[in-house]
């Protein structure tokens, strides 16, 4: 007789387990469902922003003779950026009061809020500062000047990204010819400048991520038209851009040769 209570009770509990091992089940579905909707919304969000790229470089082809009128025009202060780097610990070490040089460079003795320690040396690969737009003057002798850097036009407002992770180390009005500006520093030596902004996104002592939004492209300082002039220096020397951007379409936009280097003492 007490079999029966025993096999009850057995019946109850396994009924038990099934329906547990149904709802975890269920919930298992609902997961995979919820985590693949998650999935398809990312997948068409990148998509979009890509066909969005794609239609707005399609249309900047489309106007590449008049966008490559788009340039820097007049000369831009090479001594205010050269304070700028000197002053950050960059290229020449700044002197003291005193005269000798200082071993410590200001931004090490004051590091910007919510930046990392500066890596010695960038290890990774840049991107470029746009994803759509015409490169309108490349880096090198430009009527019997030296340009120290890339020229890249585009309408108004589109988006400027930093190249690679960086301390904002300038960013403002104040430098002649360059409009507004931002320098991003990348490591002890290399920068990278992006001029005639239209709009600022960050700030002096911002850290950034590679691809973050610093600024909207414009036509302010020196300027033709709309465009970004875009440098690369290691410590004082401005080098090609070229030759450490990876290719994109914005490359393919032009005739030139990406191994084509020219230097600042040419």
């Amino acid at each position: 007789m007490q079999a029966e209570p025993f096999r009850a009770r057995s019946v109850l509990a396994a009924a038990v387990l099934l329906a547990v091992a149904g709802c975890a089940s269920l919930n298992d579905q609902e997961w995979v469902q919820k985590t693949k909707e998650v999935s398809m919304k990312a997948v068409h969000k990148v998509s979009g922003a890509t066909a969005k790229t794609a239609k707005r470089m399609e249309k900047y082809l489309q106007e590449k003779d008049l966008l490559k009128t788009f340039q820097d025009a007049g000369e831009h202060s090479e001594a205010a950026v050269l304070d700028v780097l000197h002053q950050a610990g960059i290229g020449k070490v700044p002197a003291t009061k005193g005269g000798k040089p200082s071993t410590v460079p200001p931004t090490q003795k004051n590091p910007p809020p919510g930046s990392t320690a500066t890596p010695e040396h960038f290890a990774g690969t840049l991107r470029w500062p746009l994803d759509a737009g015409i490169v309108s003057s490349e880096y090198g002798k430009r009527n019997g000047k030296m340009h120290k850097g890339m020229d890249i036009a585009a309408d108004v407002g589109e988006p400027v990204y930093a190249s690679a992770d960086a301390d904002v180390i300038y960013a403002g009005n104040g430098m002649s010819g360059y409009g507004n500006v931002v320098i991003l520093r990348h490591d002890q030596q290399m920068t990278s400048l992006y001029a005639h902004n239209s709009e600022l996104k960050v700030k002096q002592g911002d850290h950034v991520k590679q691809g973050f939004l610093i600024a909207l492209l414009g036509n302010t300082g020196h300027s033709t038209g709309p465009h970004v002039h875009f440098e690369i220096r290691q410590g004082d020397a401005p080098i090609n851009p070229r030759v450490i951007l990876p290719e994109s379409k914005l490359a393919e936009s032009t005739q030139h040769s990406p191994m084509r280097v020219a230097h600042a003492d040419d």
